[in-house]
């Protein structure tokens, strides 16, 4: 079936509309747990857009428990559960505003500093490893030039699951739409994705070195950093 109709490429972003469509059809019992999904490309035909809002969607869906990537298979549905259903029927139907914004960084400076704290204590080896995975990979994307804002999820997210505080994951996950949209408002040019680099590599120093004050502090500087951008983000680009 060929759902490009209900695609606005004058309003929404492509891939919350995408994600949206996806999450229905699992919803709706057409695709079940442990149901591999067509493949980026099969999608993006199907939908006559481009891979890369697909590839967000998918990840979009995957940061909301509704899907995981399964090596050697593809997208996979989750089994639902009550996390599950707690993060897909919020974040993507919140009416964004500034006011949102500036709430949401409040929240994540109370909660965010602490799960660093938690991860300098408790995270596991394979935890540490991942966390330096993401910031690899997002100095990968600094250097050419890509978009930041699912990098930067996913640094934050691993170092959030390194806490081992499963309401804090929860909770992230429940807002990881806003989530993503702040981070197209505060990542918007090259000097703010170098900035982001930089501090997201001391947080893994402080947490991989066990100084969890040290890791408290910097995540907190870090984000106080990124709520002040905000005013200062040219309207136009939240379309570019």
């Amino acid at each position: 079936m060929n759902r490009n109709k209900v695609l606005d490429r004058s309003h929404q972003t492509l891939y919350s509309q995408i994600a949206n469509i996806w999450r229905d059809r699992i919803l709706s019992g057409e695709f079940k747990p442990g149901d591999v999904l067509p493949s980026e490309r099969e999608i993006a035909a199907e939908l006559e857009v481009s891979r890369i809002p697909v590839r967000e969607a998918m990840k979009s869906l995957e940061y909301l428990g509704v899907v995981r990537q399964q090596r050697g298979r593809g997208v996979v549905v989750q089994e639902a559960d009550l996390g599950n259903a707690l993060k897909v029927v919020g974040p993507l139907v919140t009416t964004i505003t500034p006011d949102i914004l500036e709430n949401l960084f409040d929240f994540r400076i109370l909660i965010e500093p602490y799960a660093a704290e938690q991860a300098a204590l408790y995270a596991t080896e394979s935890e540490l490893q991942a966390i330096k995975e993401a910031v690899e990979t997002q100095r990968q994307a600094y250097l050419n030039k890509e978009k930041a804002e699912n990098v930067s999820f996913d640094f934050h997210y691993r170092v959030l699951m390194a806490s081992h505080n499963e309401i804090i994951v929860i909770v992230s996950r429940f807002l990881s739409e806003v989530q993503h949209y702040s981070r197209h408002m505060t990542l918007w040019n090259e000097e703010r994705r170098k900035t982001a680099f930089a501090d997201h590599f001391a947080i893994y120093e402080a947490i991989a070195a066990r100084k969890p004050e040290l890791a408290r502090e910097t995540m907190k500087r870090h984000l106080y950093e990124a709520k002040d951008v905000l005013p200062t983000v040219p309207a136009a680009s939240a379309d570019d």
